[in-house]
């Protein structure tokens, strides 16, 4: 059976993507650059900053990256508290499940401990992800496969007997490199980037998957 699940939580369990769209914007009017629906979603699983550099200059505009960050970051916490979080479908099934079966899960994130836990109480799941890599507990983050060792050596179990549960190229390229088996779900990335990325199978949705037996066996 499995022995652990490692959890991204942006896309995966939480439809935080739309929202992080939103902080995005906001914060680029006030800067003067413009962006796209393409460049969000590129951006999915990847780190605000170079996301912002990379824009700065595209637009020729001075940029201190790490300023522009904590501008989104004070935006997006803003409506997590105003609106709340809704959970993507079958999360809930799937941690319950994992709960009941005394499975250990782990929240892997490139998200900042403070949005984290906010956006974990926002969903409602934060006293059922209590194990959490955030981006401050690496000095590399996904794509790079130090989040998931990281959050397998917690557990004090090998990467390969834990399953990994991503939405993004960068996440599963992650846990993929991590050893650990890899699902990803389909959201705002199309299936066959999540494919080309490595991952060990991909499925439409969490829903169907609180049968954990049956996960288990998908990814044997």
């Amino acid at each position: 059976m499995i022995a652990a699940l490692l959890l991204d939580m942006d896309g995966t369990l939480v439809d935080s993507e739309p929202v992080h769209f939103q902080a995005h914007q906001r914060l680029l009017a006030t800067v003067g650059v413009q962006v796209t629906e393409v460049d969000l979603v590129g951006n999915i699983g990847k780190g605000d900053q170079t996301f912002y550099a990379d824009l700065a200059r595209r637009a020729d505009v001075p940029c201190d990256p790490a300023a522009w960050v904590r501008g989104k970051t004070a935006m997006l916490m803003q409506l997590y508290q105003e609106k709340g979080l809704a959970l993507r479908p079958g999360a809930q099934d799937l941690l319950d499940a994992a709960i009941q079966a005394a499975i250990p899960r782990m929240l892997v994130t490139n998200s900042e401990r403070a949005v984290a836990i906010l956006a974990l109480h926002a969903a409602g799941i934060a006293h059922q992800l209590t194990g959490r890599v955030c981006w401050e507990d690496t000095p590399a983050h996904k794509p790079d496969p130090m989040p998931y060792r990281l959050a397998a050596s917690r557990l004090a179990l090998p990467a390969s007997a834990c399953i990994a549960i991503e939405d993004s190229p960068s996440g599963v390229r992650a846990a993929v490199a991590a050893g650990c088996r890899t699902l990803a779900v389909v959201g705002l990335v199309p299936e066959a980037d999540l494919r080309a990325a490595g991952a060990h199978r991909v499925v439409n949705s969490l829903a169907g998957l609180a049968d954990l037996a049956a996960l288990d066996r998908l990814l044997s």
